[in-house]
């Protein structure tokens, strides 16, 4: 039994939200589909259509295993223009919030892992072509409801950790334990109770700003560090390494780390490796 060959066609805004998913998710076309098709085909509400020279077509294989649930779908549901069924199912998604999606792509990852937590089962997980065992404690969507993360203890590490459910690529159930269950209840209610992907959790940054780096810190609000306390031009914030370097990266020149010194070390360093690029 062959693919199957699907074309059809949507209206553009359908087509650029597709695409910036398939790109951010780091898929390709017929993987997305595939995913999506067997997450949800049995969930794909009516839409309206109305053809148009800014419709945009969207071409992919259904693999055969899809295939044959399709062709069993046909008399089941009725199915009597292809086109439409898949253009209703890509409408469908797409009407969901981003988190909602990324369960969608990566259901079957998802569901495997929520099954291990009520289990209270280790898992081993590939993320970006890395393998640890972990001990799964709960999934949390972040403020602007758009990626979900898996919070979790690293048994190779021995720290906690935070993966994005969209750059997990193999989750495997571990049946017999091979560590002793990592517990820590007052910090996973903590983490729980006030979610920060990059677990900053009393880690202080102390940093140095102008005038101007104050009007910056006040507008950008993405990755923003919390704001623990100021004296004068010194700014005491909550915050990662990681999560300082991305925020405020967007305005070095008028913000200036002072501690800790391993963090002022690595972005000297980061600044340095730039500045040696344009000699």
């Amino acid at each position: 039994m062959n693919d199957k060959k699907i074309r059809f066609t949507v209206p553009n805004f359908v087509n650029e939200i597709t695409f910036r998913d398939i790109e951010n998710f780091d898929l390709k076309i017929n993987s997305f589909f595939n995913r999506l098709f067997t997450s949800s085909y049995t969930n794909v509400d009516k839409y309206p259509f109305k053809k148009s020279s800014d419709n945009k077509k969207i071409q992919f294989n259904l693999n055969k295993e899809n295939k044959l649930i399709y062709e069993n779908l046909l008399p089941k549901n009725k199915i009597q223009n292809e086109s439409e069924y898949f253009r209703d199912l890509i409408r469908t998604y797409i009407s969901q919030p981003h988190y909602k999606r990324e369960r969608r792509i990566f259901y079957s990852e998802y569901e495997s892992i929520q099954k291990s937590i009520q289990r209270k089962e280790e898992i081993l997980i590939t993320h970006m072509d890395n393998d640890y065992i972990v001990e799964p404690y709960f999934f949390k969507v972040t403020s602007e409801e758009k990626n979900n993360f898996l919070f979790c203890w690293i048994y190779e590490k021995k720290e906690y950790g935070v993966f994005n459910l969209s750059r997990i690529s193999k989750v495997t159930p571990i049946r017999f334990r091979k560590n002793k269950r990592y517990l820590d209840l007052d910090y996973i209610e903590k983490v729980h109770k006030k979610f920060d992907p990059f677990l900053s959790y009393g880690n202080i940054v102390k940093v140095k700003l102008t005038d101007l780096g104050k009007a910056w810190f006040k507008r950008i609000s993405h990755y923003k560090p919390t704001l623990v306390k100021i004296e004068g031009d010194i700014y005491y914030c909550e915050s990662s390494d990681r999560k300082a370097i991305l925020y405020f990266s967007r305005f070095y020149n008028e913000a200036e780390i002072l501690e800790p010194l391993s963090l002022r070390k690595k972005i000297k360093a980061l600044l340095e490796d730039t500045l040696s690029q344009y000699k």
